[in-house]
């Protein structure tokens, strides 16, 4: 099941003292809520090249357990506590980091407290334009409309992105020195 929460570093559920392994399933996954919230927030359909092969494929894409925890908690807590915090979020290779990313940025956006946003911009930083790639094609094939994002491949980029409020940026962390002193 893609909502297995893992046990042991590995596949399955953990024992649960109070019933069965999987009764999370109907108290967290399958409420009425919980089936509203994945399919406006999280359920895309996303398109998908296999190695080797040119020709990209649209495949449906559904958060597994961990991811759809690790957004919810998040978002939970920055509504509860505002903006300033700081998160370590740690996923293995191969654990969807770019999708629990995408979703994330996705929903900050849209946070708000006294009818006003939270945020007027979520910024994803990299370290690496590699990553940066990869971050912003999944960004931009889970947006909804797309002005939304905004990709500084410079730094003028950025610099234009900030200014005008663009919703999601993403960029490396090595364009900031060059427009610290118009921050």
């Amino acid at each position: 099941l893609p909502f297995n929460k893992g046990w042991n570093h590995g596949a399955g559920n953990p024992l649960n003292p109070n019933g069965i392994k999987t009764d999370y399933l109907w108290k967290q996954i399958l409420t009425r809520r919980s089936l509203t919230d994945i399919l406006e927030n999280y359920a895309q359909m996303v398109e998908e090249k296999k190695s080797g092969n040119k020709k990209k494929t649209r495949v449906q894409l559904w958060p597994r357990y961990h991811q759809l925890d690790v957004v919810r908690k998040l978002l939970t807590h920055t509504q509860a506590n505002g903006v300033g915090e700081r998160y370590l979020i740690q996923h293995s290779a191969g654990s969807g980091k770019s999708n629990s990313i995408a979703w994330l940025a996705h929903q900050l956006v849209e946070l708000k407290q006294n009818d006003e946003p939270l945020f007027d911009s979520v910024i994803v930083v990299t370290d690496r334009t590699v990553l940066n790639d990869q971050i912003r094609d999944t960004v931009k094939q889970f947006a909804q409309v797309s002005a939304t994002v905004g990709h500084a491949g410079n730094s003028g980029d950025l610099r234009q992105f900030l200014a005008a409020g663009k919703k999601i940026i993403i960029t490396t962390v090595q364009k900031f020195p060059f427009i610290l002193d118009d921050l």
